[in-house]
């Protein structure tokens, strides 16, 4: 199927604030009732446009998080193509309707970036490979459509001495 969605991403343990952004993908959903009644497998492909907004207190003078002397409220902006590999339970409450719960790893690499003038992974040497969790629920209805929401939390710092992604989202989706 096709998924589209609008998340908001931020950084942990950094001064800053959450950022809008999108994904859009593909998803392949593999019955894994053999290892246990209703559950799958969701393997998806998604562009991510994650980031941040750095706000920093006055006494860092300018020279943020990442070292580097950006000003106050620089907006990051990254894309990632990502890679959510995942474990479900559908539950099916009627013909029509079904109710997911899913959790998994998310494997991403880093296409590009920016600050306001300075670009993320090149300037600022933030780190292309992503890796963290993700914990998603949503709901199939009709056959063909869904609708999800989702938190990601990265496990490995974006930069030495940063925070990793987190991630919230909400998607809709279209099966084939």
């Amino acid at each position: 199927g096709v998924t589209v969605g609008v998340n908001v991403s931020d950084f942990t343990g950094n001064a800053c604030s959450a950022k809008a952004g999108f994904n859009i993908g593909a998803d392949l959903m593999l019955d894994a009732s053999d290892l246990l009644n209703n559950t799958y497998l969701r393997v998806n492909l998604l562009l991510q446009r994650k980031g941040s907004v750095y706000d920093w207190a006055d006494d860092w003078a300018g020279a943020g998080p990442t070292g580097m002397a950006l000003p106050k409220d620089s907006k990051i902006r990254t894309w990632y193509i990502e890679i959510p590999l995942d474990y479900g339970y559908a539950h099916r409450i009627n013909r029509d309707w079904t109710l997911l719960g899913e959790m998994g790893p998310y494997f991403a690499v880093g296409l590009f970036g920016k600050t306001d003038d300075k670009t993320v992974f090149e300037d600022l040497n933030f780190r292309r490979f992503d890796f963290g969790l993700g914990l998603r629920t949503g709901v199939d209805f009709y056959k063909h459509l869904s609708l999800g929401l989702g938190y990601d939390v990265g496990l490995i710092n974006v930069q030495k001495g940063t925070g990793a992604n987190k991630n919230f989202y909400v998607s809709a989706g279209y099966k084939f």
